[in-house]
């Protein structure tokens, strides 16, 4: 992931030139899944952040792009906390790429070429 210029983009580790632009929505979710909190922790917080006013349909929202994010693959949900490996825990532009590489050739993560 990227942070650069205040927007969210997905970096394809295959190809850190290629980036994806996520939609505000998706790119807030996506910045709040950290591995530490529940589905409906992450929606108290965001109610929170909008005071007296939430949106009326916030809920129905955050699942909504929750399940577009698993869906994409982008995004897994797990029973119980999970601490997100090095490659997914920072933007790219705070990594050692090779030690990235390392990391996602072990946790599985995909395979990468030669």
């Amino acid at each position: 992931m990227t942070g650069g210029d205040g927007e969210v983009a997905l970096v394809d580790k295959r190809n850190p030139q290629e980036t994806v632009k996520l939609e505000p929505w998706l790119a807030t979710v996506f910045m709040l899944a950290d591995g530490q909190h529940k589905v409906s922790e992450l929606i108290s917080y965001l109610r929170e952040h909008y005071g007296s006013a939430p949106p009326q349909n916030l809920d129905d929202t955050v699942i909504s792009v929750i399940e577009r994010l698993v869906e994409s693959g982008t995004l897994k949900l797990k029973e119980s906390a999970y601490e997100l490996p090095y490659h997914l825990a920072r933007p790219i532009e705070e990594l050692d790429l090779v030690e990235a590489k390392r990391f996602l050739e072990e946790d599985g993560y995909y395979q990468l070429p030669s």
